[in-house]
């Protein structure tokens, strides 16, 4: 299920509907999903979208009690932003013209999540001493703005497309398959990846685009400064890359995979957001994407499904949770936890169905409890080390 109130509500009613399904603590989320909003809150830092106010129902479970209450769907109003001036209007006005069609319903959703969580990161950080100047803060948030906006300027023009393909004849170093700009798409964070590669794939042709004043496309032309941020953004949007690409194709990942790849992410926008030569509107944006990891790794808490599915990944184990350092007792917690659904869900079933032979005492699944019996001595082994 996706990450919607309704799913929880989905999740509840099902439990009394099938005894053998445990409500929440069976719910798995969309891993997809929860990889756009990280990156979404990481892009939130780079763009600033007009001020316009937009209702949005926001039901249980979206991200604000986690007490467990069922609280009614309520209307909220998202008030985007500041007033804009004419450059940043021209911007937004091109790129406003992209989200047409999409799923307005489910991207305002996921715009009201992630501007909350944007203002947290950036007052979080102001605490730690990473503050930035309202130049800076401008200068970032007409990058996407600007990237975005230049290729469907380009793409929506026959005339502009016409220049840049003879710029791209032109130049010798583009002689591969890739001749146009990536165009954004709202809903996808990895569209608004596609045009920043694409802008550095291309940045020869796009200077001398931008720099002729007969093309009046000075307001899309990227400074010193924003090319330094986008190249800093470009390389922490790469670490949701890979798994958004392995999460999108349904034959390849497992339950198994969701909880390590949440970890990892989290791990690597840690390290972004710790970096001093990082520049500090980079830091904050990693900080944001570090508080959406938190929030749904807190909510997959609730679900026993993904632990159980780890310990019984050959290559993973309870060996994972105490590389990742979970303590004694939460590891002892998940090895009861393991162990008390095998007997309710397969022991019967194996004692009813299942006539015994000489060599069903060898069954690898009668002997689980064993094995997270030695797995837990070698972790009590470590820790006297």
């Amino acid at each position: 299920m996706d990450n919607a109130g309704n799913c929880n509500t989905t999740a509840s009613e099902t439990a009394a509907l099938i005894p053998s399904f445990r409500g929440m603590k069976s719910r798995l989320r969309c891993f997809a999903h929860i990889l756009n909003l990280i990156a979404k809150a990481v892009l939130s830092l780079f763009s600033k979208p007009p001020r316009s106010k937009r209702a949005v129902k926001i039901g249980p479970g979206t991200g604000q009690s986690r007490s467990g209450s069922q609280s009614s769907t309520s209307e909220i109003v998202i008030d985007h932003g500041d007033q804009l001036t004419a450059e940043e209007e021209e911007l937004a006005e091109i790129n406003r013209d992209d989200e047409e069609g999409e799923d307005n319903g489910q991207d305002t959703h996921d715009t009201y999540i992630v501007s909350n969580i944007r203002d947290r990161a950036k007052a979080n950080m102001e605490k730690r001493g990473v503050i930035v100047s309202s130049g800076e803060e401008k200068t970032a948030q007409a990058v996407l703005p600007k990237v975005a906006g230049l290729a469907k300027k380009v793409h929506d023009s026959a005339t502009l497309k016409e220049k840049f393909d003879n710029l791209v004849d032109a130049n010798r170093e583009f002689s591969g398959h890739k001749r146009a700009l990536d165009r954004r798409v709202s809903t996808r964070w990895n569209s608004e990846f596609a045009c920043i590669e694409a802008h550095f794939f291309f940045r020869t042709v796009i200077e001398q685009l931008t720099g002729t004043a007969a093309n009046k496309l000075q307001s899309f032309r990227l400074n010193d400064r924003q090319w330094f941020i986008a190249q800093h953004l470009c390389d922490v949007l790469a670490i949701f890359d890979g798994p958004t690409k392995l999460f999108s194709k349904a034959e390849v990942p497992l339950i198994a995979d969701t909880i390590p790849m949440l970890t990892n992410v989290h791990n690597a926008l840690k390290k972004v957001c710790a970096a001093e030569d990082v520049p500090e509107i980079v830091r904050i944006a990693a900080h944001a994407g570090e508080l959406v990891c938190e929030k749904y790794s807190a909510l997959a808490d609730e679900c026993e499904v993904y632990r159980v599915a780890i310990v019984m990944s050959p290559d993973k184990k309870l060996a994972w949770f105490i590389k990742h350092g979970f303590s004694f007792e939460e590891i002892h917690e998940i090895r009861n936890l393991v162990i008390a659904r095998w007997e309710e869900s397969y022991k019967s079933f194996r004692t009813q169905h299942v006539q015994p032979t000489p060599s069903s005492s060898c069954n690898p699944v009668r002997l689980l409890p064993y094995c997270l019996v030695i797995v837990s001595r070698r972790y009590n082994w470590a820790l006297a080390r």
